[in-house]
């Protein structure tokens, strides 16, 4: 079964290199590179989404902030938080299945996919 991510960064290099890295282990990558553009792709009819890796810090929003539309929308998907900083405040957003570290080495990384998506 190939598993649909939603990869949401606003750095271009990060989002390019992973989707890239993801794409070659069979990934099928979907790219945002900001909020906005995020919410424009969970909204949009037939999105279908496994996983969404969402940076914590976008330019113009956050990656928490757009927890409660995956949810609602694709309740099933599992959602990770990519952030750069140990001491994220969730603000209230529904917690992601996992926080990890924007330097996670990309085995790890791999690895921690394939379990939360079963």
């Amino acid at each position: 079964m190939r598993l649909t991510v939603l990869l949401v960064d606003d750095d271009a290099s990060s989002r390019l290199v992973l989707a890239t890295l993801l794409e070659d282990e069979g990934f099928q990558v979907d790219l945002a590179g900001s909020f906005a553009e995020a919410s424009r792709k969970l909204a949009a009819e037939g999105a279908a989404y496994d996983l969404a890796l969402l940076d914590q810090n976008l330019g113009d929003g956050r990656g928490t902030d757009l927890l409660p539309a995956l949810r609602a929308r694709l309740p099933r998907a599992k959602a990770v938080l990519l952030s750069g900083s140990s001491d994220d405040d969730l603000g209230g957003a529904p917690p992601p299945d996992a926080v990890l570290s924007k330097g996670i080495d990309f085995p790890e990384l791999l690895e921690r996919l394939r379990r939360l998506a079963g």
